[in-house]
């Protein structure tokens, strides 16, 4: 009953297996909507739609797959950001002024909750904890996803302001004013929405079973 992990989808895709690409494709929806939706920029947000962006992405892993030779999980990952970068570049040349690139040195997935000092969330508990609340699952499948794409599946749920702003700070590496500049709202205002999308997200883990996919209940 156990789930299909990802590198024993890859194996099957390598091998041929029709389904096995499609469920690898599901699998990655989440990360690849909110890598798609937190890099288009406000310009190309104008002129594009997101699921368009997302669909055409997903096309291109079908099409690109069999020169992916990585061989874990994190390699997978790197691989599907690296072609929405090439599209949301090639929508940018095409749309004739993408604001490129995001910088920002990287926040790690376990930065306590209370960063700025906001003891709120309950005392310093971890994002990375809430993530890997599987990780004790017995399914080998399950043990060892990459956080980013667990956040990706969590935040999935959340209003769209608060899945971006956690996902540009926790899985992007921006700072509150970074963000701020980025979405046009004050730093305030950002870390006002990060503490609020926190509560949402630990109401989310926290849920009834059938809840998200991250649930061990």
């Amino acid at each position: 009953m156990g789930v299909v992990g990802p590198m024993e989808l890859i194996a099957k895709a390598r091998a041929g297996e029709g389904d096995a690409l499609g469920e690898l494709c599901a699998l990655y929806r989440n990360y690849l909507r909110m890598v798609v939706r937190t890099g288009l920029g406000p310009r190309l947000r104008e002129r594009v739609e997101l699921s368009d962006v997302v669909q055409e992405a997903l096309v291109e892993v079908v099409r690109q797959f069999p020169q992916f030779t990585g061989q874990n999980e994190a390699a997978l990952v790197g691989w599907l950001r690296r072609l929405v970068g090439q599209k949301l570049a090639d929508l940018g040349r095409y749309h004739s002024r993408a604001k490129r690139g995001s910088g920002g040195s990287a926040v790690p997935l376990d930065a306590a909750w209370d960063v700025g000092g906001d003891s709120s969330q309950g005392g310093g508990g971890k994002l990375l904890d809430m993530l890997a609340l599987d990780q004790t699952s017995p399914s080998e499948a399950a043990s060892k996803r990459e956080l980013t794409v667990l956040l990706a599946d969590a935040l999935d749920g959340l209003p769209e302001t608060e899945a971006m702003v956690l996902w540009l700070y926790h899985a992007d590496g921006l700072s509150f004013e970074a963000i701020g500049d980025r979405l046009g709202v004050s730093r305030k205002s950002i870390r006002g929405i990060w503490a609020r999308g926190l509560k949402s997200l630990k109401r989310t883990l926290d849920g009834p079973p059938g809840g998200p996919r991250l649930s061990t209940q």
